[in-house]
């Protein structure tokens, strides 16, 4: 039986076992690397993904909750959740692969009808309700799930639909086959799973507004140049893609920082998905709305200074 350090390492690594495990699914395996990944997946299945969707009656909100936690020491690894006034979410398959069910969440926040404030709430304070429970209450199986959430919505009179997706950790860290071969799946993973920020251009107008004096919350018009496969699958969500090519839609600024002679303008396209532009100084950007607390301000300054004038003793 050849079972050697190196393969027990490389078990070990490709499927994020134990050495203790590595070496008992070599030995049943009689040390076929191929072979004891698959006992090793069938006996590590301790990776769980929860999908369910909700109705809130009281209020006729419907919602999609992702919750993934490691059974194994009771973490939560993912949360994600929509919730929106738009029934067509509760027509989504939860059976359907973790990963796609995910993507649905995300696109779903994109729709009409989805309750931003509310679904970052939810977000925020669900996600740390489940945290705190997972490990308390043993949160083992689709059931305890099940009631954690009725737990949580108690007052909200809700309805909720759930299943559970058994995976191995190699099974959760392999994503499906979404994207090209060419795309590294680490970048996809990194990039999906947390902020996504996409290469963008400012388009300019003579008679719009200097970059030194954009502000936050102005909106601009703006085209994701990003060649990344991934932008073009955000860029067919958010609307800035229409057949095969990106369109310049309106967007709104994040923030702007000044770095030597350029500013990097930062986009928002939704709370993941964002927009980097680099700007030279001196450029003058097309505005299509503006937040600059001092607009008011100079609109109307002439007709108080008259008013004053008028008024003065």
């Amino acid at each position: 039986m050849n079972i050697t350090l190196e393969k027990i390492k490389a078990l070990m690594d490709d499927t994020g076992c134990e050495q203790s495990e590595a070496e008992t699914a070599l030995k049943l395996a009689e040390g076929n690397f191929n072979k004891a990944i698959s006992y090793v997946s069938a006996m590590l299945k301790y990776i769980t993904a929860y999908k369910a969707k909700i109705i809130l009656k009281n209020d006729n909100i419907f919602g999609l909750i992702h919750i993934i936690t490691n059974n194994k020491n009771l973490d939560l690894l993912r949360f994600s959740v929509v919730m929106t006034f738009n029934p067509v979410v509760y027509e989504q398959n939860i059976e359907a692969d973790w990963f796609s069910f995910e993507k649905q969440i995300y696109s779903y926040r994109l729709v009409e009808g989805a309750i931003e404030n509310y679904t970052k709430t939810i977000d925020k304070n669900l996600k740390e309700f489940v945290d705190s429970n997972l490990k308390s209450n043993k949160i083992l199986t689709c059931k305890d799930m099940k009631l954690l959430l009725e737990t949580y919505f108690s007052e909200n009179n809700v309805q909720v639909e759930i299943v559970a997706e058994e995976l191995t950790l190699r099974d959760f860290k392999k994503l499906p086959k979404y994207f090209p071969d060419n795309i590294p799946k680490e970048t996809i993973s990194s990039e999906y799973s947390s902020v996504i920020e996409l290469e963008a251009f400012i388009f300019e107008d003579s008679s719009g507004k200097k970059v030194e004096n954009l502000k936050v919350g102005d909106k601009v018009l703006a085209k994701i140049i990003d060649t990344r496969d991934i932008a073009h699958y955000i860029g067919h969500l958010i609307g800035a893609k229409k057949e095969q090519t990106m369109i310049p839609i309106p967007t709104e600024v994040q923030s702007v920082e000044e770095i030597g002679n350029e500013y990097i303008v930062c986009l928002k396209y939704s709370d993941l998905i964002f927009g980097i532009a680099h700007v030279d100084r001196g450029r003058t950007l097309k505005v299509l709305e503006t937040k600059d607390p001092t607009t008011w301000q100079t609109k109307f300054l002439p007709y108080y200074s008259n008013e004053f004038e008028k008024n003065k003793v």
